[in-house]
């Protein structure tokens, strides 16, 4: 996470006790809930609200990971926490991004700046398996955002009507909304309008999920739903509406779900037709959308044609330079040493070479085969399969939107929640089959945990609807 250029403390009145209040609800709230601080913080918090200690930023954000490890280490609520094969791969990743990202460019500040990003990763990410043990607990997280949502949408479309952001009150956010092409580009709480939109878009699919959960999350799931699209539209973003696009044609391919290996068959054949007929490069089809849907989509394809160009500066440690790769000089305003990098995946690369960008994409490939495993061994209900597919749809949107912004704010939290509820998946050791029962009673049965023991002493998860 970027830090924000100041050197004193910059904490309100209305913000200390909205720091005081998440601190109570930290230490006071049931494990299964502990989760609602950080999540209201990524909502509503912009990073503006900061202590600096001997140089060191802490947003409020960070202040709530290191309540949250005191609440955790006394509770002792990560003492049976099994590593799984994501959590291990997160591990690396973030030691890759503290080796190489110091590596690239070797200084103290630059240590420090890794060291933030990596405590950033871990506290949230292990936080969130320490709290979410099965699906029951998962299920929980959902239905808080789905709430969430609702005053996020609504503090947008008054910003889409008055153009005056509300949380500018807390600092880190402009007061006056941005306008780009004669629309008003609202962000609410985040520090960019396209990571707003991310948000609510890789949201929809979870709200659309809970549709079909019962009669009591019928209703949320439909005020969720209309919630991410609001604020989806309010950002007026084309990255943003890319991934709510392409939530629609995940959420569309749960009737193909025992055919995916043709759908991936026929993506790729899809791509290699594309680059046999296209003069230019095949990733320059973002190019050729933005011509019909707007944006900048030819940036969007410059940067992946500079960093394939520029491998060999990239691909060993990462690389804090890319003003070369800025078209007719255009750096970034306030480091003249690189250009505006909307792009996850190369910022990946950038951040620690090949070997952090390889196990990137590694934990989303395993994120992807964990939801295939889950839906596909027959074994959850199918409400609780669709609820499973929502996430891998959720997180086929995060990877539409990473070509179009790299992640630098509270919107982390939401990014490292999935990652750990895969983890979470892959921890089940094991989902019984569940009895028939009518249309009546599996919308009122909740999910419930049954403890017996199986042969390697893991609880055993019994789940309906």
């Amino acid at each position: 996470m970027n830090e924000l250029a100041q050197d004193s403390s910059s904490v309100s009145a209305l913000g200390a006790l909205f720091l005081i209040c998440m601190a109570v609800l930290n230490f006071s709230l049931p494990r299964q809930r502990a989760m609602m601080p950080l999540l209201i913080t990524t909502c509503y918090m912009p990073l503006g609200q900061a202590l600096v200690v001997a140089g060191l930023h802490f947003q409020f954000l960070r202040i709530l990971l290191l309540l949250g490890i005191v609440r955790v280490w006394v509770r002792r609520e990560g003492a049976d926490l099994r590593l799984t094969h994501l959590d291990r791969l997160f591990i690396t990743w973030g030691a890759a991004t503290l080796v190489m990202g110091t590596l690239n460019h070797p200084s103290f500040d630059r240590f420090i700046n890794r060291s933030g990003d990596v405590f950033n990763a871990f506290g949230t990410y292990f936080l969130f398996r320490c709290w979410m043990r099965d699906l029951n607990d998962v299920l929980t997280a959902v239905r808080l955002i789905a709430v969430l949502l609702v005053p996020l949408a609504i503090s947008m479309a008054i910003e889409k009507t008055t153009r005056h952001n509300v949380f500018s009150v807390f600092g880190g956010v402009p007061e006056i909304t941005l306008v780009r092409e004669g629309k008003l580009r609202c962000q609410g709480a985040f520090r960019h309008p396209i990571l707003a939109g991310t948000f609510a878009a890789t949201s929809f699919p979870l709200c659309v999920a809970l549709w079909f959960g019962g009669r009591r999350d019928r209703s949320l799931g439909l005020i969720g739903a209309v919630a991410s699209m609001v604020c989806t539209v309010a950002a007026a973003s084309s990255g943003a509406l890319l991934a709510l696009m392409g939530t629609g044609l995940g959420l569309g391919l749960w009737w193909f779900r025992t055919r995916m290996r043709l759908v991936r068959w026929g993506t790729i054949m899809g791509i290699v037709g594309l680059a046999v007929v296209m003069k230019a490069p095949v990733w320059y089809l973002f190019s050729r959308l933005s011509e019909v849907a707007g944006g900048t989509g030819w940036y969007r394809s410059y940067i992946i044609d500079q960093a394939i160009s520029h491998f060999n500066e990239w691909w060993l440690v990462g690389s804090a330079y890319t003003a070369n790769w800025a078209p007719a000089g255009e750096v970034t305003v306030g480091d003249p040493n690189n250009m505006d990098i909307i792009n996850h995946f190369v910022a990946e690369g950038l951040g620690g070479g090949i070997l952090k960008l390889g196990l990137f994409l590694a934990m989303i490939v395993l994120g992807f085969k964990t939801v295939g495993r889950c839906v596909s061994d027959g074994q959850l209900p199918r409400q609780g399969a669709i609820m499973v597919w929502a996430f891998g749809v959720s997180l086929f949107a995060h990877c539409l939107s990473f070509f179009s912004v790299s992640y630098f704010d509270q919107i982390i939290v939401i990014w490292y929640w999935l990652l750990a509820v895969m983890a979470a998946l892959i921890s089940v050791p094991e989902v019984q089959p569940l009895p028939a029962q009518t249309a009546e009673s599996a919308e009122t049965i909740p999910i419930e945990e049954f403890p017996p023991e199986d042969s390697d002493g893991g609880p055993r998860v019994h789940v309906s609807w």
